[in-house]
């Protein structure tokens, strides 16, 4: 499959050798969708695969023009990127307008990202009707594979390195669990707030609350959201813990009174997060360009430094493989209810996403550290923070629409 898909992208920008990395979006069209007027919408997972969007009031609507190549035609030209804020939802105008033929089958849009050696995106945008093109049964099956159903609203992510898609027994089972649960109507929430609706699922899954974060079905971690969420985040939440490799060797009290700060009675402390803007104790990260991977300053002076490699280590360590569970929800005589009505499997974390999340402070490092007398240090650790646990999701190159 891989092989296959190398070779339609190389059919779309020429020379792929000298475009990497590259990746694919991929959907089945609905009815809601079009080429121009409305767009085509984009689901939460694939906002990372587009051009970064500035919204500067929620309340507005927003667009962004950028250009990219119309396969059909050949033609470069301005494709548009664009918030809708009454829904919220995202979607992508401007599209070859033989997407509105809605009279002759299914069809599918099919969207390439890759990357200069100069490291600047390219976009190149094709489409097929499954009457009216030959390609669609082959692009359909090249893309989605034999597992993943292909009605209208389905839609696959994936690096055009990637292996065939394959159900495996546990992601079997827990879609089977889930087809049993979104066949049921309007289900009582188990717990108030917003945890709910989390714990609800995996009560009817029948998974056991741990202290983990977040649920783990036969190593596939579970995270759910409500459908349409216009709330602010709940807060960050951790993805993995790593130190940095320290530029000078030093005691963990030296190292806590060069970093931190001293309180009245002259105990050094650092509470601090981090992020690529200098905070109020100077502290600073620094992003590389592939290879490299993150720097850590006090001001002007580097104090370490984490590798790409071992960052990606961690990352897939604790982020291996997940499914994304969406809801709806209402309130009845006072109980919040939910249905539960779409599913997204992911899987290969990827490290560059990470990164950018940190250039773009998504993904914050935090210090948490104390002195204790006689001259220790109470250390709680090194934790990686995503801001927004909404946007887990965007932290995988392979995402598939499995159910919804």
């Amino acid at each position: 499959m891989s092989i296959q898909i190398e070779s339609y992208a190389r059919q779309l920008i020429g020379a792929l050798e000298r475009m990497v990395p590259a990746e694919i979006f991929a959907k089945i069209l609905t009815t809601n969708d079009d080429a121009g007027r409305h767009g085509v919408l984009i689901p939460t997972e694939s906002y990372s695969f587009f051009p970064e969007l500035p919204i500067s009031d929620p309340a507005t609507n927003a667009t962004l023009l950028f250009c990219g190549v119309d396969a059909i035609t050949g033609q470069e030209k301005e494709f548009g990127w664009k918030y809708y804020e009454r829904y919220p939802e995202r979607r992508v105008t401007r599209l070859n307008s033989v997407l509105n033929d809605q009279s002759h089958g299914r069809r599918l849009v099919v969207m390439l990202r890759c990357k200069s050696t100069e490291m600047l995106d390219r976009y190149y945008f094709d489409a097929s009707v499954e009457e009216c093109d030959g390609r669609f049964d082959m692009l359909v099956e090249m893309l989605f594979g034999a597992a993943a159903p292909t009605k209208p609203g389905a839609f696959v992510r994936l690096p055009i390195d990637a292996s065939p898609f394959r159900l495996d027994e546990p992601l079997s089972d827990l879609l089977g669990r889930f087809d049993a649960v979104s066949a049921q109507e309007w289900v009582d929430s188990r717990r108030s707030g917003s945890t709910g609706i989390g714990y609800t699922f995996e009560n009817l899954v029948g998974i056991t609350e741990n202290n983990d974060q977040g649920a783990d079905f036969r190593g596939i971690e579970l995270k759910c959201k409500l459908a349409h969420d216009k709330h602010a985040t709940s807060g960050k939440i951790n993805l993995f813990q790593l130190a940095p490799i320290w530029t000078t060797p030093q005691s963990g009290i030296d190292r806590l009174r060069a970093i931190g700060q001293a309180d009245d009675t002259r105990r050094h402390s650092c509470y601090s997060q981090v992020t690529t803007t200098d905070n109020n104790l100077g502290l600073r990260l620094g992003v590389l360009p592939p290879p490299g991977g993150i720097d850590l300053y006090k001001h002007s002076l580097p104090l370490g430094a984490w590798a790409r490699e071992r960052l990606a280590e961690r990352l897939k360590e604790k982020h291996s493989r997940a499914v994304f569970v969406k809801a709806s929800s209402r309130i009845r005589s006072a109980t919040v209810q939910y249905k539960y009505t779409e599913l997204v499997y992911c899987e290969r974390p990827d490290i560059q996403r990470f990164i950018d999340m940190v250039d773009a402070r998504r993904i914050v490092f935090e210090f948490a550290m104390t002195e204790r007398p006689p001259g220790r240090v109470r250390n709680h650790g090194y934790p990686w923070r995503l801001v927004d646990e909404r946007e887990l999701d965007q932290l995988f190159a392979l995402q598939i629409k499995l159910r919804g």
